[in-house]
């Protein structure tokens, strides 16, 4: 009976282990999907795609082409040049020379209206992001980007190794959403809010 009775402790323990090792490996595999589909409604949903589609199609009728050359130009970050590679849009005379100023107030009207935290232009191929680990070398100018939009660029993906490669691949609008619940614009405490990403190519912008 004694020798019964130890085996059927350790046969209890070697299905305790059993089922722990189930429990764990379903735990993983549950948090994996539900991070995956928390990126897949805050990346790139249809709703947010087509609000950043209508911005892109009302702000390509400006002056982009000074942001293009902006982030087209060279900068120096720890003794190496490197592009600029991005830069935030905003309704400003940047965009909009003095014959077109009355336009800054529908402009205003439209980032308010779609909710719009921040707008971004930078080149359409990213993939040389993906090699980023500390934010060094080509990637470094993007260290100043908060970590939600950081993590979403990297997302984006190319074939480019170098910000010099990505600048050949023409240009995109990434936009930055903000929201409560129920699609209300947030208030400045951010307070119940969401973050959503979206980004548009636009190939090339033409202009000076």
């Amino acid at each position: 009976m004694k020798k019964k009775k130890g085996f059927v402790f350790v046969e209890t323990l070697v299905v305790t282990a059993v089922l722990t090792i189930s429990l764990l490996a379903s735990y993983s595999t549950f948090s994996a999907l539900v991070i995956k589909e928390k990126e897949r409604i805050t990346y790139n949903d249809s709703a947010y795609l087509y609000r950043t589609y209508y911005i892109e199609k009302f702000l390509k009728n400006f002056s982009l082409y000074n942001v293009r050359d902006y982030i087209d130009s060279e900068t120096t970050i720890n003794g190496k040049k490197v592009k600029r590679a991005y830069s935030k849009i905003g309704c400003s005379g940047d965009l909009f020379p003095p014959e077109a100023n009355h336009n800054l107030a529908t402009c205003e009207a439209l980032i308010n209206s779609l909710n719009v935290e921040n707008l971004y232009l930078t080149f359409k191929d990213l993939g040389y992001l993906q090699q980023c680990n500390n934010w060094e070398g080509d990637c470094a100018v993007f260290a100043t980007l908060d970590d939600g939009m950081a993590e979403y660029i990297k997302t984006i993906g190319g074939s480019s190794k170098t910000g010099n490669e990505a600048s050949q691949s023409g240009y995109r609008i990434i936009a930055e959403y903000k929201e409560k619940k129920d699609g209300t614009k947030c208030d400045s405490s951010g307070a119940e809010c969401q973050t959503f990403y979206a980004t548009i190519s636009i190939g090339d912008i033409d202009g000076k």
